[in-house]
């Protein structure tokens, strides 16, 4: 145990530890704890400290207790869920980089402070803005807790740059930080423009600025890991080389477990010099179980989890603390056939003021609700905007990307106006998450100047609008979104025949960590991570060509070499451009119309692909393929990584499919950034409840817009069997009157 706290004394002076303050010898067999020096324990694992950077290490920490610690940053973190993409308002482009985009924006963030903990010496903002901010009226707007409000011009255009607030209003516990912006256009005015004024917070270096060192504990690991994962930034594992996987699996899921899958882990070794980004957890071997809490050189937290063999510490404590944390909130549950306000659908009112404004509002439907057919749902919109708004401007209400009704916003303006029944088809809505979405586009007048100062409020949706989604038999499409619902951490396994089972163990331990806990777990369910060298019996059929183009980089186009440029003119006049190649005449002929016809109607014929997997992927490029591996056993799924796969971006792909209940079909090409491609070959919709004559309708309706073809044929051929009875009785009443 004393190599673990010389090894933690160089991470709490050095930060990061580097390479050359830690020896990794090899065991030895037999050594006792009183070995001559150079040798090591079995017990130890392995792990020594260099006894010259050792004795340094100790020397430092000595001074280090005398004299007082250098300031460090207690950072901030949003207090609900941003999106990851460029959005008006806030989002989170990169991880720890908030972004507050458009004209006005604002945002509450959240910090909190040890009930110990010194008092502040001052509060620190990291921002930077864009160029296209007028500066002379770009303001920020600062609010702590109850206390006036301080204003802030926006004047930083290049990098990062901090600013000190005065700290006094900051208080132990929670404290809630307010920031609103206003960033005129120095030269625009409409809706492209509010793309071009934001000013990002650099999360991590941002908040109280706190001297002095108290003791690291559970609950301040807990609270600076809640931060930062709001903050969208990872948690860091560190594990030395040669670790055994086994243990490293077992400390991923209970801390992705206690977390609920809401932050990603990534495993680096304590070799890697690259800053870590706030709290991290460091993995060791040891002589016994042992869990200990310590200070990096940044002030962050370090988790230290010493084990032996197989046995971890109890961590309970910290587990508690981790779990106790307030999780992001799910998208709201609507049912079916009743109205729900957006109050309902946790959306308050909504109030746009930006030239360019867009508000998302989730909702979950039931994972068996399915609707094909001409069904309609109703939105009761209760909206008003202000008076003499540019001609042009005008709200989409959108529903999960579709435009369902556009209104004009340039008439009838300056109050609320009644309640606006919106029909839209009920199609558009699917199984799972689902997006009620409201888009208003204002252009400038004139659009070559800035942005006039308004008085007023640009657009307002009250909260009780309301959503009506029609009712809908128990049905599911099949596909990979059933066994991804019910898929658990546990479930998710490296696949032990890889070529690279250490990237596969690695790959598979993120995910689990990363997987949000399922609402009704299914023990059948299952998801092995495997690469190239074993393909399932399920991808015998396709073409090994087809996967690698899909999977693999594609390479660089080959330079044609360019052709010279004649130096030489025969004639004064312009040379006549070279007529294109004639087309060759398309010969018509019974058979290729009948070809073509048969093509379409196979085309149209069904509500999903009727192509194979080798010619679906044709032409498609993505990071990962999610398959099942046995079409008799589809709650076994593979997931087979490509060469440049990054888990996170894959994670996100997969919490995406489990969420919107879009897994239809029998693959899905994954992508790094999030995405993912949807392969649906023909298969029948599965009803999940008995017939009646209150269903019969629907369900006759959803079968008949999965495939018009089928329908029509059934329905050509019940009325050919119709006509059999007729005939029969004409036939036999016309032989008796014959005789």
């Amino acid at each position: 145990m004393a190599r673990l706290t010389a090894l933690l004394s160089v991470l709490v002076l050095s930060g990061p530890v580097q390479a050359q303050d830690i020896v990794l010898p090899e065991p030895t067999s037999g050594a006792a704890p009183e070995a001559a020096a150079g040798s090591s324990p079995p017990e130890a694992a392995a792990i020594e400290v260099a006894p010259a950077i050792r004795d340094g290490a100790v020397q430092k920490a000595e001074q280090s207790a005398a004299t007082p610690a250098p300031a460090h940053v207690s950072g901030l973190a949003p207090v609900s869920a941003l999106p990851d993409q460029i959005r008006m308002g806030a989002s989170l482009p990169q991880p720890g980089i908030l972004r507050l985009t458009g004209e006005v924006a604002a945002i509450t963030l959240a910090l909190e402070l040890p009930a110990d903990a010194a008092p502040a010496q001052g509060l620190r903002l990291d921002l930077r803005s864009a160029i296209n901010i007028l500066p002379d009226t770009a303001a920020m707007q600062v609010t702590v807790n109850d206390a006036a409000p301080v204003d802030l011009p926006l004047r930083n255009f290049g990098d990062f740059r901090a600013v000190d607030l005065p700290a006094a209003a900051l208080k132990p516990g929670v404290n809630r930080i307010g920031i609103t912006l206003r960033q005129p256009h120095r030269v625009f005015c409409g809706p492209d423009a509010s793309f071009a004024v934001w000013t990002e917070l650099n999360l991590a270096r941002s908040g109280a600025v706190l001297t002095g060192r108290a003791a690291a504990s559970a609950q301040d690991f807990a609270r600076a890991l809640q931060q930062q994962v709001r903050a969208g930034l990872p948690l860091t594992v560190l594990a030395p080389e040669g670790t055994d996987p086994g243990v490293l699996r077992q400390l991923t899921d209970a801390l992705g477990s206690a977390m609920q899958g809401r932050a990603f882990i990534q495993i680096r070794t304590p070799y890697d010099m690259a800053p870590r980004p706030g709290a991290s957890v460091l993995l060791v071997p040891a002589e016994a179980p042992q869990l200990d809490y310590r200070l990096d050189g940044s002030g962050a937290p370090v988790m230290a989890v010493a084990y032996r063999d197989a046995t971890l510490p109890d961590m309970a404590e910290v587990l508690q603390a981790l779990a106790s944390t307030t999780p992001q909130a799910d998208a709201e549950l609507l049912a079916p056939g009743q109205p729900a306000t957006l109050a309902q659908l946790g959306q308050g009112d909504i109030v746009g003021n930006t030239r360019y404004f867009r508000q998302d509002i989730p909702f979950r439907l039931p994972d068996d609700w399915l609707l094909l057919a001409n069904q309609k749902a109703r939105l009761d919109l209760h909206y008003g905007h202000a008076a003499n708004l540019p001609q042009g401007s005008i709200l989409l209400v959108k529903v999960n990307d579709e435009t369902v009704r556009l209104l004009p916003l340039d008439r009838d303006g300056g109050k609320l106006l009644a309640p606006l029944p919106v029909g839209f088809a009920a199609r558009l809505l699917h199984a799972g998450v689902n997006r009620l979405s409201f888009e208003m586009m204002v252009p400038g007048n004139p659009p070559d100047i800035a942005c006039p100062p308004r008085q007023t409020d640009m657009l307002v949706i009250a909260r009780d609008s309301s959503l009506t989604v029609p009712r809908s038999p128990a049905m599911r499409l099949p596909g990979l979104a059933a066994t991804l619902t019910g898929l658990s951490a546990p479930s998710v396994r490296a696949d032990p025949q890889a070529a690279d089972p250490a990237r596969m163990q690695l790959a598979a331990a993120q995910l689990a960590a990363s997987l949000r806990p399922a609402a009704q777990p299914d023990p059948a369910a299952s998801l092995v991570v495997m690469d190239f060298s074993t393909l399932p019996n399920a991808l015998a059929d396709v073409s090994l060509r087809a996967l690698q183009e899909a999977l693999f980089p594609a390479p660089p186009p080959a330079a044609t070499p360019a052709q010279p440029v004649p130096t030489f003119r025969l004639s004064a006049a312009e040379p006549a451009a070279p007529e294109p190649p004639a087309q060759p005449a398309r010969s018509w002929s019974p058979l290729a119309w009948l070809t073509r016809l048969g093509d379409r109607i196979g085309k149209s014929a069904f509500l999903a692909s009727g192509e194979n997997l080798s010619d679906w992927l044709a032409g498609r490029r993505g990071d990962a393929l999610l398959i099942v591996l046995d079409p008799d056993q589809p709650q076994a799924l593979g997931l087979i990584l490509g060469p440049d796969a990054q888990i996170r971006g894959i994670g996100r792909a997969l919490d995406a499919l489990r969420s919107s209940g879009q897994g239809h079909g029998g693959a899905a090409l994954l992508s790094n950034d999030g995405s993912s491609q949807l392969w649906s070959p023909v298969a029948l919709p599965r009803l999940q409840e008995p017939v009646t004559a209150a269903n019969l309708f629907p369900i006759l309706g959803n079968y008949a817009s999965w495939s018009p073809f089928l329908f029509a044929c059934a329905l050509l051929g019940l009325g050919l069997l119709s006509v059999l009875p007729a005939l029969a009785i004409v036939i036999v009443y016309r032989k008796r009157r014959l005789r």
